[in-house]
């Protein structure tokens, strides 16, 4: 029997063609799974996700304010919050660093802190049985940070040295020029990690006054997640924070960075460099944006994932790179957009133009069907593994809460991602998309790509970096 008659063989009765793949249903939109909300006497948001399927608590305190905030809180104070948020577990008035450190590890659990440019996080997670003990050292932590001098300077010396190492960093170096001029005067210019020089004029006045600033009920988003009840929950909360009562002003402007009028050329000279880090990009929007669906939809077809137009052109048609994307970065009160790769260094003219070609293509000229049928396919059958995990959960919830979106924002995610059209994905990127406004960021040697790099805009070798 031939292969097209037993293909046609097993179609009739029933056998699986292996031949062809199978068809992929229509994506459904998932339920969003429900969460307990509350506010509580003092402004505290509350969220609770229980799930008993094991016995794990997890607490996550996040205020809306971070490193944003550092632009207001005096000259050269970039890296304050950071710091602030870093420095809150390392002693309270009643332990000092080892002894948190200690009764953490003792108890099997994790206490964390961090800071973003939109929110400030303290967290913990613990068996259930411990989670009293681990939830008022977490308590402490939050209300009683002691700001010891000796902990501030050695935090201070850590970023100083990981600053010094980063300057051979090529990744780096181009993102940090990237951002100082797309977000020019914003809040966002800041790196969060800060620079050399405010760094070293932070003291321990400053931290008091950025925990004063941002640390308050009132601007405080609680998520519980585990195995907890809401009324659990909620008692814990009402026995350990129902006093607190440090009030809550968010006085500062917003700083909105404003577009290049032209193209402009930075780059950032690293010595002994074999090839060049680039960072192509502008301004783009905040994460709250109405178009923000549309724009992941049509990021992912020209550089979000690895099939994208950006990998498959600079990757396998031309062999310039092992792999390159890009990304809208949102943030609260604006955002950017990016190509990101690293290529040799007398390929970096050619690879400039691969990439304002394939973003002059998504402008100009509709995308095909099956294109972009796979990556609605693609994003449908991702967004359910965002959510595998309470964890996932909580995350998602308190990024409905923190940039103001809808309450049913998950559960019609999907159906929005697959109503998209053609004519959708091409104004979009008409809209979102200026190749005659784009900074070119590039970290690598400098003098052999000064001269061409002309072609591209106003060119300009960056000093001063830290």
């Amino acid at each position: 029997m031939a292969i097209s008659e037993l293909k046609n063989s097993n179609s009739k009765s029933g056998i699986l063609d292996r031949s062809k793949p199978p068809r992929s249903g229509k994506p459904k939109d998932i339920n969003f799974p429900k969460f307990f909300e509350t506010k509580t006497a003092n402004g505290i948001t509350v969220l609770v996700i229980q799930d008993k399927r094991l016995p794990i608590v997890t607490s996550r305190f996040v205020f809306k304010s971070g490193s944003y905030l550092d632009h207001f809180m005096g000259k050269n104070k970039s890296g304050l919050g950071s710091m602030t948020s870093e420095i809150l577990t390392k002693g309270t008035e009643s332990r000092n660093a080892s002894e948190i450190a200690e009764e953490i590890d003792f108890l099997g659990a994790g206490l964390t802190s961090g800071c973003n440019y939109d929110a400030t996080f303290v967290s913990s997670y613990s068996l259930k049985k411990y989670f009293d003990e681990v939830f008022d050292i977490l308590t402490d932590v939050i209300l009683n940070p002691s700001f010891e001098e000796e902990e501030l300077i050695r935090i201070a010396d850590q970023r100083l040295n990981s600053l010094l190492s980063m300057i051979d960093d090529g990744d780096y170096l181009a993102d940090r020029i990237f951002n100082r001029y797309v977000y020019s005067k914003s809040p966002y210019s800041n790196p969060l990690e800060g620079e050399s020089k405010s760094i070293k004029n932070i003291v321990t006045k400053d931290l008091r006054k950025f925990y004063k600033k941002v640390f308050s009920p009132e601007n405080l988003i609680v998520a519980f997640v585990g195995d907890i009840s809401p009324e659990e929950a909620l008692l814990k909360l009402e026995n350990n924070f129902s006093g607190w009562k440090n009030s809550f002003s968010h006085s500062e402007e917003i700083i909105f960075p404003e577009f290049s009028k032209t193209p402009r050329v930075y780059l950032t000279d690293k010595k002994g460099a074999v090839q060049s880090s680039l960072k192509i990009g502008h301004l783009g929007i905040e994460r709250s944006n109405p178009d923000f669906i549309k724009v992941s939809v049509m990021n992912t077809m020209l550089g979000g994932y690895f099939t994208s137009r950006i990998n498959k052109n600079l990757r396998e048609v031309n062999g310039y790179t092992y792999g390159a994307r890009s990304v809208f970065n949102c943030y609260r009160y604006s955002g950017d957009f990016s190509v990101t790769t690293e290529v040799k260094t007398d390929i970096t003219s050619e690879t400039n133009r691969e990439i304002l070609k394939e973003i002059n293509e998504m402008k100009n000229k509709h995308v095909g069907r099956e294109e972009l049928q796979n990556v609605k396919n693609y994003i449908s059958g991702n967004f359910p593994m965002q959510l595998e995990t309470p964890n996932d959960i909580a995350s998602k919830a308190i990024s409905l809460k923190l940039h103001g979106l809808e309450d049913d924002y998950y559960n019609t995610y999907i159906r929005k991602v697959n109503e998209i059209t053609k004519e959708d994905v091409k104004e979009i990127a008409e809209k979102y998309l200026h190749t005659d406004r784009l900074i070119f960021s590039i970290s690598g040697k400098s003098e052999d790509l000064k001269n061409e790099m002309q072609q591209f805009g106003e060119v300009e070798v960056t000093e001063d970096l830290f």
